[in-house]
């Protein structure tokens, strides 16, 4: 059973990982920040960046990443979180779209 949990934990990712690409592209679908009729929250962006954070922490300790992968993710990482906090500060549709598709390229190094 201990042999299948890192096939699980893949699988987990990979679903976590398109349930938030779908709330990332959803975020976009209107302007405004509703989208479906539901207001978009304004830390959206950065509840997305902890999630993202935490699957590649959990992607490293299971050694679906590796130790040469580690300065891209960590450059990665310092740029996404720039690119977040400067949403929170002026959230405009341009630092929006710039957040979104950061935390986009971010997530598609994880799940590579």
């Amino acid at each position: 059973m201990t042999r299948f949990f890192p096939m699980k934990m893949t699988a987990r990712c990979a679903l976590a990982g398109l349930a938030l690409a779908g709330v990332l592209s959803a975020s976009s679908a209107k302007a405004d920040g509703t989208a479906f009729g539901v207001p978009l929250s304004p830390n959206a962006h950065l509840y997305s960046y902890f999630i993202i954070n935490g699957m590649a922490r959990g992607a490293f300790l299971l050694g679906q990443l590796h130790q040469k992968d580690m300065p891209t993710l960590i450059q990665m990482d310092e740029v996404t979180r720039k690119a977040v906090i400067h949403n929170l500060d002026s959230q405009t549709i341009r630092s929006d779209f710039r957040a979104e598709q950061i935390l986009t390229r971010y997530l598609g190094l994880i799940l590579k």
